[in-house]
């Protein structure tokens, strides 16, 4: 019997030898860092450069705002919490009223639906991945430069949605992940509550806050 119990000892021992040295194979190789690769020139890049045409640059760059972008088409659709008049300049005064916001992409790639309520500074709603389900690293680099691509896109990729959040201030992106339910951008807070597939569909609950710093920091 102790035998037959020292070999159970020795043959778990061995398991669990060769279950630690599989773990450091897989841990050495996600340590490995994935360099991404574009030949578009900086100069040509959507965020860094001047890539879009002059009838195709959003009205809306510059302001304190974010937008929600499909990196696989580029397309936005603004989440417009602060009001700018024609001259861009922010309505800094209440407004008594909330309204909807978001909309489908062009191509069908995403859709979203948001109540804003401007007073309050904040917007609530849903959104749904249709083709921009999966993050496409072919299209994503016909629109970046190489240096913007390893910026934004995370090491995973596999846990990315194609569509992600823009500053329209500072053109800092951060995209969806299937293991992040929120993230700060800027001085806005993004809450994303990804919802159980229904009938082959992927939704996503999303509550947006702006919250600038209160105070201002003490010299």
């Amino acid at each position: 019997m102790k035998r037959i119990a020292a070999i159970a000892l020795i043959v778990l021992a061995l398991c669990l030898l060769g279950y630690g040295a599989v773990r450091n194979v897989s841990a050495g190789t996600a340590s490995k860092k994935i360099v991404y690769s574009s030949e578009v020139l900086s100069e040509d890049c959507f965020l860094c450069g001047n890539g879009m045409s002059e009838d195709s640059i959003p009205f809306y760059w510059g302001q304190e705002n974010i937008a929600l972008i499909s990196l696989n088409t580029f397309e936005m659709k603004p989440i417009e919490i602060n009001r700018y008049d024609i001259d861009g300049q922010m309505i800094e005064e209440a407004i008594g009223a909330v309204s909807l916001g978001g909309g489908a992409s062009k191509d069908g790639g995403f859709s979203a639906t948001v109540l804003l309520d401007y007073d309050r500074g904040y917007a609530t709603g849903s959104m749904e991945f249709h083709d921009d389900k999966t993050l496409d690293i072919d299209k994503a680099v016909t629109f970046l430069c190489a240096e913007c691509l390893n910026e934004i896109l995370p090491q995973d990729i596999e846990q990315c949605f194609g569509v992600g959040v823009i500053s329209l201030a500072t053109k800092e992106i951060h995209i969806f992940e299937q293991c992040v339910t929120g993230f700060g951008l800027g001085d806005f807070y993004i809450d994303c509550d990804l919802k159980e597939p229904s009938r082959g569909s992927c939704q996503m609950s999303l509550f947006i806050v702006y919250c600038p710093i209160r105070y201002e920091e003490r010299s």
